[in-house]
């Protein structure tokens, strides 16, 4: 089941404090219209009571959708490193292996630290798409097109409504601005031919190598490489 919590928060605009309920998780198969709200960025949307402004609360997230066996944690960072974002979703996964009986394994739980990834996975998911596999096109298109495609500067997102059966569609995002930009495609045999290689006994340690940890992000892994401190996502 979807479940909320009450909060005290304090308009951004006004400082107007007010309680309001806001969405802790959701199931988006027993309240589809959730999953609508979230799409829209319309989810724990809040007007404020003293002058009418409307504004997201950004706090952390459960989105599960048993038919696809998926659940997706967001944390929002908040100045937050990358490092403590992963730190607290481990205390998650302790504190739900903690609850469930010792027969019943934890669930997957992929790790997302903004809105935009977490509607970026659905999308990846729902698509069939390896999220891994795509993590990494990510990192060859940004290094075959190093000096064009900087990425502190750019941020690539899978685009799944504008991809085809023979290309997969990324969209480029300017960073500061949040402007999308333009296209690029890649070319899903390719991509097939990266999964059956990956999916090998021997090339498998090598993407687990590139992305080890719970937060799966292409563009972290070569800021971290070029020693670029990392923004956090937004």
């Amino acid at each position: 089941m979807s479940q909320q919590r009450q909060y005290t928060i304090l308009c951004p605009k006004c400082a107007h404090e007010q309680t309001v309920e806001l969405y802790e998780s959701i199931n988006v198969q027993a309240s589809p219209e959730l999953k609508e709200r979230l799409l829209h960025n319309r989810l724990n949307l809040v007007e404020c009571g003293g002058c009418q402004a409307s504004f997201r609360v950004d706090k952390p997230l459960l989105y599960s959708d048993p038919a696809l066996r998926l659940m997706i944690y967001l944390i929002p960072l908040k100045g937050a490193t990358v490092e403590e974002g992963c730190a607290q979703f481990g205390e998650c996964i302790k504190r739900v292996n903690e609850i469930l009986p010792q027969d019943i394994p934890v669930p997957s739980i992929h790790l997302v630290f903004s809105q935009v990834e977490l509607v970026e996975r659905i999308f990846l998911v729902e698509s069939g798409l390896n999220e891994r596999v795509v993590e990494y096109i990510k990192y060859l298109i940004y290094s075959k097109n190093a000096g064009k495609l900087e990425p502190e500067d750019k941020i690539l997102l899978f685009n799944a409504e504008d991809s085809t059966p023979e290309k997969l569609c990324f969209v480029v995002q300017d960073a500061k601005t949040r402007r999308l930009e333009s296209v690029l495609h890649f070319s899903r045999e390719v991509y097939q031919d990266l999964l059956d290689m990956f999916d090998s006994d021997e090339h498998t340690p090598n993407l687990l190598e590139l992305f080890p940890g719970p937060y799966i992000n292409a563009r972290l892994v070569l800021l971290k490489e070029s020693e670029t401190p990392e923004p956090p996502p937004e």
